[in-house]
């Protein structure tokens, strides 16, 4: 599977997914710009995983198998095509599945914070490539010398996802620390009769957490954690969703 950034947003020398030029939102160059609502999703249409957070489990769990991209700290995600460089839920028109949950990840874009070490602060930025930005825009990014409440209220979504992204860090370490997470290679049949075999993600171990001791099964359930491990479970029964997308042969 491809592998997702991570829903906190470490920024290092790549580029977070579906961000091209993020660059920080500027007074003098942004002062008279406006943003629009997307018009099409394409820009998350080459991807098979989208990263998301514990705070999503339950809604996505209703549409998506969800996965740990493996890696040192596993990443939770949403699978949402069977092949790389494929998602399922953006069609042809560019439109996300009607009804179907849309991760935070999506919806925060064109905007995310990034790392300012020299200032060692967060820095709300945009993602210049995003098509989004105009003088003839819906939303003004400033007023004044001010941000717009627009503006101020995606900050607030992005420093609220950051947050949660901690929170979803501690979940998978737990997960790790107890030894929860194991490979789960799927084979897949395709409506064209072809078979497709998807490698490279985690999924909770059941048996193992059932063989949990009491004393951390409560201080699981105190943290809101058992609800995300069944909701991971559960979801392992949308893989068949992904195949009705499928285009047929």
């Amino acid at each position: 599977m491809n592998q997702p950034s991570s829903p906190s947003n470490t920024i290092d020398n790549a580029l977070p997914m579906f961000y091209a030029a993020p660059r920080p939102l500027d007074r003098a160059r942004d002062g008279n710009m406006k943003l629009s609502r997307p018009t099409s999703f394409a820009f998350a249409g080459k991807t098979n995983a989208v990263p998301l957070l514990v705070d999503e489990f339950p809604m996505a769990a209703a549409y998506y198998p969800i996965v740990f991209a493996d890696g040192p700290l596993p990443v939770p995600a949403a699978v949402v095509g069977l092949k790389n460089d494929q998602n399922l839920f953006v069609g042809d028109d560019g439109q996300w599945v009607n009804g179907a949950y849309l991760p935070a990840y999506i919806r925060r874009y064109p905007f995310i914070l990034m790392d300012d070490p020299d200032n060692k602060q967060f820095v709300l930025c945009i993602d210049d490539a995003s098509g989004m930005m105009s003088e003839n825009g819906e939303f003004p990014l400033f007023e004044g010398e001010e941000p717009s409440a627009f503006t101020k209220s995606a900050m607030e979504f992005c420093a609220a996802l950051r947050q949660q992204g901690d929170s979803t860090d501690e979940f998978v370490k737990a997960l790790k620390e107890y030894d929860l997470l194991m490979p789960n290679n799927a084979e897949i049949d395709a409506r064209d009769g072809t078979r497709i075999q998807l490698s490279g993600f985690l999924i909770i171990d059941p048996k193992k957490f059932d063989a949990l001791p009491d004393s951390v099964v409560l201080q699981w359930r105190k943290k809101g954690w058992l609800g995300l491990v069944y909701a991971q479970l559960l979801s392992s029964h949308r893989w068949q969703n992904l195949v009705e997308l499928m285009p047929a042969a």
